[in-house]
């Protein structure tokens, strides 16, 4: 027996619209697997850039393209959703036309590729999904579709029955919240044949480590642990990361480095898990938003200091300053709870993640619709960073976020701290 895929009837609308506007194109699917035995898509969007007649050459670009708009939408998912698989529109059956399904599957297994070289971005869920991926046939002339699953677990990839059902409310969905600080001072590591740290590398590294702990967790909800094969309900969520009591000896030692990195903030974490999912599923899905969070803005940070390299001598002291977390919803009408997300730099504003959202995901939203006030991050001015004497080199991750929009406690206190500091200092050379 194959999958079952309950999906949203909205999307069966979009489908329709682009079968009428397009005629021919393929696009992402884009929902959550569930160890039930029923996969539930909430969203589907145009993958740009496709041709109904393309060479062997231009099937490879294709898929390139599909692959980065694929990892360029993940970034953009709360953990537990995942883009998992894409849809054809076509007057032609994708099943039946050997060159259509070769093209198909060659972009199955380039998005693979993909997000196997980011592994951090968590854009599978190989428990739940088992290495298959989804494939909607829509007949832009009959307007009636076919669903079968691509497994890409061989070298060559089987196709495999599925059962496909668009119905209104697929499921009830629970809204988890979560609020995650990192304090923690990691190691620079610098390349061999370069003087320059690779900020990317050392960034990356930190979310990885951040991950290790994330796995070892404990996370209790309502304030008490839940047993994994329960039926989750809405309540809070708090995540405990593990401490070691004890240093033995053996596990004690001592290494120099030629830097450190202070890698802190507060980051919100917001997942929808569907009325059927188990505890054991939410912990999951909360570990995978958290680091997915934190890789994309990493990405997103580093991609910007790509664009602004200049040749300049590195500073001792370095402040890299992540984007911060913003919410829109999936659906602007209708009651949709579902919301995904997407990240702003604070020289940016508000505006300009509309249009992004719009080519990456299809999804038209307003300035209005978008809540940017879930991370706030405190302005640094120059004079109160650390001097260059200071032999420390500090991205300092401020994605300091505070639901009722105040700062966070320890910043504050150590900006008040200088402060107090400065004023003494003062009055101690005036009364000499």
């Amino acid at each position: 027996m194959g999958r079952s895929v309950l999906c949203e009837s909205f999307v069966e609308d979009y489908l329709r619209q682009l079968s009428r506007k397009a005629g021919v194109c393929m696009g992402l699917l884009i929902g959550q697997p569930s160890a039930n035995g029923k996969d539930y898509i909430v969203h589907a969007s145009r993958i740009t850039g496709q041709d109904e007649e393309e060479s062997d050459e231009s099937q490879k670009l294709n898929a390139t393209v599909a692959s980065q708009q694929a990892l360029d939408a993940t970034r953009m998912l709360p953990g537990g959703m995942y883009v998992m698989g894409i849809f054809v529109i076509h007057p032609k059956n994708v099943f039946q036309e050997q060159s259509l399904l070769s093209s198909v599957k060659f972009i199955l297994m380039s998005m693979k590729a993909t997000f196997d070289a980011n592994p951090l971005l968590m854009g599978t869920c190989e428990e739940l999904e088992k290495s298959e991926k989804l494939v909607l046939y829509y007949s832009s002339s009959s307007k009636t579709q076919i669903c079968k699953t691509v497994s890409l677990a061989a070298e060559n990839p089987a196709v495999l029955p599925c059962d496909w059902k668009f119905v209104d409310r697929a499921s009830t969905w629970h809204k988890l919240n979560v609020y995650f600080e990192t304090d923690d001072v990691y190691p620079l590591k610098q390349k061999s044949v370069q003087e320059q740290y690779d900020t990317e590398a050392n960034l990356t590294e930190c979310a990885r480590k951040l991950k290790d702990q994330l796995i070892d967790a404990k996370i209790l909800f309502g304030g008490e642990p839940k047993p994994a094969t329960a039926t989750v309900e809405s309540v809070p969520a708090n995540v405990y990361l593990p401490t070691s009591t004890e240093l033995s000896p053996s596990d004690a030692k001592i290494e120099h480095f030629e830097g450190t990195m202070k890698f802190d903030g507060i980051v919100s974490s917001q997942i929808y898990i569907h009325a059927q999912s188990t505890f054991g599923e939410a912990e999951r899905f909360i570990v995978a938003d958290i680091v997915r969070s934190l890789m994309s803005r990493i990405q997103i940070h580093c991609d910007s200091l790509v664009q602004t390299e200049d040749t300049t001598t590195q500073d001792k002291i370095t402040l890299n300053e992540l984007p911060r977390r913003i919410y829109f919803p999936v659906r602007t009408q209708g009651g949709f709870p579902v919301q995904f997300s997407d990240y702003l730099f604070p020289e940016e504003s508000v505006e300009t993640p509309v249009g992004r959202i719009r080519e990456i995901l299809d999804i038209g939203v307003a300035v209005r619709d978008l809540n940017s006030k879930v991370e706030l991050v405190p302005v640094v001015k120059e004079d109160e960073r650390p001097t260059e004497e200071e032999e420390v080199w500090r991205p300092k991750n401020k994605t300091e976020d505070d639901f009722d929009g105040k700062l966070n406690l320890p910043v504050a206190g150590g900006l008040v701290t200088v402060i107090v500091l400065l004023i003494a200092l003062l009055v101690y050379y005036l009364m000499k």
